[in-house]
């Protein structure tokens, strides 16, 4: 019974023992297994008076290192317990990274696009120049509200309804005065709309360069970069509708002055005199 106790015991320890990292085995990381704290079992117990047939010491010294291996078994599993939470812990701030990522370069962004019913709106210029001069013959223009603003506001200060009669005349160089008056009172009101949208995108610049600054992440600075292209594009339009007007009226100023010096020409006709001009 003893030796069959024995082989049980030593078949058991060899069994587990491949458990256990010798070491002298090389390997690319030699990892130190911390045993668990020994269970208090008050050691071998003693043969009693009775048991000289029965107590087998080396049978419990095999038992014992059982027990100690079973120590470093725990203790290893313990380990590798820790090793797999903080494995996960770290592939938890890995995805919470790669989200922080994704939210960096994807979604909305709280900048000013400049694209609501009254931006939209603004943008709007008339339906050109010469339309709304003729349109102003008769006292006003009736859109865009920021040009016809001015236009009113310029006909009661020079009071230019009474220039704009003269396109009732018959004589040229009246009807010729009135539409300068009308074509010039146009041209002063886009020029004042230009100047105010001008100040006005200079205000939104100052917002993006507030936000750059800030912006901890590319898609904003992207964002920012986008808007910053569409003030740009709003004032390239601008500057062309301002240029445009200024053509106009440059283009005006020859043909009225050609067709005043005609009709200069043709009051040297005696009858200009006394007949008036059908």
């Amino acid at each position: 019974m003893t030796i069959s106790f024995k082989l049980l015991a030593t078949s058991a320890l060899l069994a587990l023992a491949p458990a256990i990292v010798p070491a002298s085995v090389a390997h690319a990381q030699t990892v130190t297994v911390t045993p668990l704290p020994a269970p208090t079992n008050g050691g071998a117990p003693a043969a009693g008076s009775d048991e000289d047939k029965t107590h087998d010491a080396d049978a419990i010294e095999q038992l014992l290192n059982l027990v100690e291996l079973s120590r470093y078994i725990g203790g290893g599993i313990s380990q590798i317990f820790g090793s797999f939470q903080s494995m996960t812990s770290l592939l938890g701030a890995i995805r919470d990274t790669a989200n922080a990522q994704l939210t960096a370069v994807t979604g909305t962004k709280t900048v000013p696009l400049a694209n609501g019913p009254d931006d939209i709106a603004a943008r709007d210029a008339g339906p050109g120049v010469r339309q709304m001069a003729t349109e102003g013959l008769g006292g006003a223009v009736a859109s865009p509200p920021d040009i016809s603003t001015v236009f009113s506001n310029l006909v009661t200060t020079y009071e230019l309804d009474k220039v704009f009669k003269y396109n009732d005349e018959t004589r040229l160089n009246e009807v010729t005065m009135a539409h300068m008056a009308s074509y010039g009172a146009v041209a002063v009101a886009i020029g004042d709309r230009a100047y105010k949208r001008a100040n006005t995108s200079m205000g939104r610049i100052d917002g993006y360069i507030t936000a750059l600054g800030a912006s901890a992440d590319l898609k904003t600075s992207l964002d920012i970069n986008t808007r910053a292209n569409i003030e740009l594009a709003q004032q390239l339009n601008e500057l062309v509708r301002t240029q445009a007007t200024l053509t106009t009226i440059a283009g005006m100023y020859y043909v009225t002055t050609l067709s005043s010096r005609t009709d200069i020409a043709d009051n040297l006709n005696l009858q200009r005199l006394f007949f008036s001009r059908d």
